[in-house]
């Protein structure tokens, strides 16, 4: 929609009414903007589809909105800038020219499909066009078509023009009316009607379009009811947006407006609004002004073919859809046909589906009450295992007491029975060592018993995991010395506090040590090293052993698994450690892992917070 000329004389005899929602005081001047890196611009409109409208759901639509959403994502990355846009809603056209017109402060810009012209240049400001402007004579479908401007005059003088005032159709009306003296009335309607359908709903009618709007309605139906006119088709410079004569954003509008990028978008955004083909072959068009005729009746005919191709594809799928039908009515009637016969043996199966239904009631029946027996023993299964925890608890505790005794009693006699041969001492240290791993395997099943029973209370405290570990690392080193096993350990002599429970972290590297040099032979090292990083301690225990296959690392942290790899020196192993490192490990909120190679030794991680 585009204003005219006369524009100025017919302003000054309207009174001034403000648009919708007009923000005055959002407006910020490009200075200010570049400055802040903030800043606010007022946009006037009235709609124009398919270049600017409001949605249902009150957002904003069009290619001139999608237009002036990339002004402001092209400020944000190309100036760190974040641009506000404010839309204002105007009552008519010829409202928004004239509020932008009347402004004198920077950030004010008007949208409606504005055409660059002499005469409004000097009151606005335009943006450099982002479309080619083409305007088309179309009349009613009762009026012949036209080859030059005589048949023009003699078939046009007594028919009606349509337009809407203020418009630069208007404005060429006129030219015609005057300049080539032909006589006919003209019909105004408002600016929010469509000048194309009222055409079409009239006889005798015409008035000039825009040619994109023109070619995008003759695109959806090559079957509309207007002709075009093969005389006085109107280029313009392009569409636009406007400003104010006096506003400092026309820098940053024309360096954008004349980037590679828009160049590359404007495409893509018309697309979405009217169809890549109409665009391209309007921008063809509009560079080969001598074949303006040659090239129009050619796109029209191509519409017109590819409306005929898309009718017949409607006629084939519709002739489809009815063979579809005859073929379904077909299947419907032997469908019938079947279900009289089915309905005549129903009468012969009535009995056995009674019978059947009797038996199926019989083993419903039959299953419940197994279930109901299954559950009885299931829940006595329950309490048999529940004693069976019981009495392994108290046999557990019974038992510690009388291998403490034998423990002590070992220790005595060696203690004081200075006579004693090497053959007795060695004899005692068995024995001793016997009532020492008995103790540990009563401990860990003691230990998998208040894990299974939720009876762990994990106690937080401060404690120095560097100085933990290397106490625990020379405990044992008497039973690494007995299979002389190198028991090394790379542990910083500083301070490495961490919050967790010191009982369950003794008992987890305790369990490490002990496997590593369990399954290490003879002669081999264990190493135990400690460092902190991003927030975390991690500890490693690392033998040379037998390392792990891939199965054993499925099963390494489950409770009673057996492993490929063996104690080297015929050591008792109960196959729990693991699992209660995982567990306490899993409590500490840690993570625990193995990194092996079959035949290559295993290392050991444990990792906590600080």
């Amino acid at each position: 929609m585009k204003a005219g000329p006369l524009i100025v004389a017919i302003l000054s005899f309207l009174q001034y009414n403000p648009c919708i929602g007009q923000p005055m005081s959002t407006a910020t001047s490009w200075e200010e903007a570049y400055s802040l890196k903030k800043g606010a611009v007022t946009v006037f409109w009235y709609t124009s589809r398919p270049f600017i409208y409001e949605e249902r759901d009150g957002k904003m639509g069009g290619i001139e909105v999608e237009i002036m959403e990339g002004f402001r994502d092209y400020l944000k990355d190309a100036y760190k800038i974040d641009l506000t846009i404010n839309w204002a809603e105007c009552n008519s056209f010829l409202q928004t020219y004239d509020t932008v017109r009347r402004q004198h402060a920077s950030g004010i810009f008007g949208a409606s499909v504005f055409s660059i012209t002499p005469e409004r240049q000097q009151d606005v400001g335009f943006t450099p066009p982002y479309m080619s402007d083409i305007s088309v004579l179309i009349s009613s479908y009762d009026v012949p078509i036209v080859r030059n401007v005589d048949e023009f005059v003699q078939v046009f003088a007594n028919l009606k023009a349509v337009t809407i005032r203020g418009t630069t159709y208007e404005d060429d009306l006129l030219y015609i009316r005057e300049q080539k003296g032909v006589n006919f009335d003209i019909e105004y309607i408002p600016s929010s009607e469509n000048i194309l359908r009222t055409i079409e709903q009239q006889k005798g009618a015409f008035g000039f379009i825009d040619l994109p709007i023109y070619l995008t309605e003759f695109s959806r139906n090559a079957a509309v009811r207007v002709k075009r006119q093969n005389v006085y088709p109107i280029r313009r410079e392009g569409y636009s947006f406007i400003y104010p004569k006096n506003s400092d954003w026309q820098t940053p509008l024309e360096e954008f407006f004349l980037s590679n990028l828009f160049k590359r978008n404007i495409e893509i955004i018309t697309g979405r609004y009217i169809d890549n083909d109409v665009y391209r072959f309007l921008q063809n068009l509009y560079l080969n002004a001598s074949d303006d005729e040659v090239l129009l009746l050619t796109k029209e005919k191509e519409i017109q073919n590819r409306d005929l191709l898309g009718k017949y594809e409607v006629i084939r799928r519709e002739t489809s859809v009815r063979n579809f039908l005859i073929l379904a009515v077909i299947i419907f009637l032997v469908f019938l046909v079947v279900i009289y016969q089915m309905y005549r043996v129903r009468t012969k199966t009535a009995m056995i589906l009674v019978e059947q239904k009797r038996q199926i009631e019989s083993q419903r029946l039959d299953i419940e009450s197994r279930k109901t027996e299954l559950e009885k023993r299931n829940q006595k299964l329950m309490d048999l295992n529940e004693e069976k925890n019981h009495l392994i608890k108290v046999l557990a505790h019974d038992l510690r007491t009388p291998i403490s005794h034998i423990d002590g009693l070992a220790h005595l006699i060696k203690l004081e029975e200075h006579n004693l041969n090497n053959s007795q001492i060695d004899l005692l240290d068995k024995i001793k060592d016997a009532a020492s791993r008995l103790n540990q395997m009563i401990s860990k099943i003691l230990d998998v018993d208040a894990i299974e029973s939720s009876r762990i209370n994990l106690k937080s405290e401060q404690v120095n995991i560097a100085e933990q570990v290397k106490k625990i690392v020379s405990g044992f080193e008497k039973e690494a010395a007995k299979k002389s096993i190198s028991l090394t350990y790379g542990i910083s002599d500083d301070p490495l506090i961490v919050q967790t429970d010191a009982l369950y972290l003794t008992q987890i590297v305790e369990n490490l040590i002990s496997n590593a040099i369990k399954f290490s032979p003879t002669g081999k090292t264990v190493n135990v090293s400690l460092h902190s990083e991003n927030g975390y301690v991690q500890l490693c225990v690392r033998d040379h052993g037998p390392g792990f296959t891939e199965g054993d690392k499925q099963k390494l942290f489950k409770k009673f698994q057996r492993l490929t790899a063996r104690p080297t020196a015929n050591e008792q192993s109960t196959g729990l450690g693991l699992s209660i490192v995982k567990r306490y490990t899993d409590l500490m909120k840690g993570e625990v892992w193995c990194e092996s190679e079959h035949g290559q030794g295993a290392a050991f991680y444990v990792r906590l917070h600080k």
